[in-house]
């Protein structure tokens, strides 16, 4: 009876010190963890990186799985058509990842790395044509080698690569000449988000047409505002007008 006893309580303390390790694992605030881009807004007509490559290789390249989510609202416009390329790129990690997009479609490039043969493939991921004119929330889902491409609460392509993506250091840029348009609260995790999560984060922070906030405030403080600015009482307390509409307005009530 005393080595059963013995036995049992042993068998108990096993499985509590199981219990902690799984419950530490899967708690540890330090596992799962998001970044802003910097800037989280700015507008797509220039290439701008958004984020480092210290830490691109940490929360997107390191991790076993991470996710990309950012809103973006791409105009159609003659300066796009008037290009002889048929493809645009409009986000990138030199030599590692490239979403470019074209009039009828777009794609996704993973560059990834054979360790039996110790070279490097492009794999690709075709994805529908990606809207204009509208706001979209884009997602790139990633857990080990699968692939989910989100447009708003969708998933529009999904794959799993055959090898698994290359671990460079490079920074991630958005934006180029030949784009027009705006993107607003991008935001990395060094996690894959479930498809409810992506829900919830597009509810969260957009209106029912899927458009993210513009934190637009105004100032009641300065009442000859209206002699001063055409727009009256929604000008800056100084009398000046933002310079564009993603610039937030400030007052003190804020």
């Amino acid at each position: 009876m005393e080595i059963t006893a013995v036995y049992y309580i042993g068998f108990l303390i096993i499985v509590a010190i199981v219990l902690y390790v799984v419950l530490a694992y899967y708690r540890n605030p330090a596992r799962r963890d998001s970044q802003p881009l910097a800037p989280a807004d700015g507008t797509l007509e220039q290439q701008q990186y958004v984020f480092d490559s210290d830490m691109t290789r940490k929360y997107l390249l390191s991790p076993a799985s991470s996710t990309l989510l950012i809103y973006i609202f791409l105009k159609a416009s003659d300066k796009t058509s008037r290009v002889e390329q048929t493809t645009n790129v409009l986000l990138e990690i030199p030599d590692v990842l490239q979403l470019s997009y074209g009039p009828n479609s777009a794609q996704l490039m993973i560059q990834t790395f054979n360790t039996s043969t110790r070279q490097t493939k492009e794999e690709y991921i075709e994805l529908p044509a990606f809207p204009q004119q509208k706001w979209v929330q884009l997602g790139i889902l990633r857990e080990g080698r699968r692939f989910d491409v989100m447009y708003n609460d969708k998933i529009v392509a999904s794959k799993r690569l055959e090898h698994m993506p290359v671990y460079a250091s490079a920074s991630l840029s958005i934006g180029g000449q030949q784009l027009r348009g705006v993107f607003r609260q991008g935001r990395v995790f060094n996690y894959r988000l479930s498809l409810q999560d992506v829900r919830d984060e597009l509810a969260d922070t957009s209106d029912t047409r899927q458009k993210p906030p513009m934190h637009i405030t105004f100032t009641l403080l300065n009442p000859f505002s209206i002699f001063t600015c055409p727009g009256g009482f929604f000008c800056r307390s100084d009398g000046r007008q933002p310079k564009n509409a993603l610039q937030e307005w400030e007052t003190p009530y804020a």
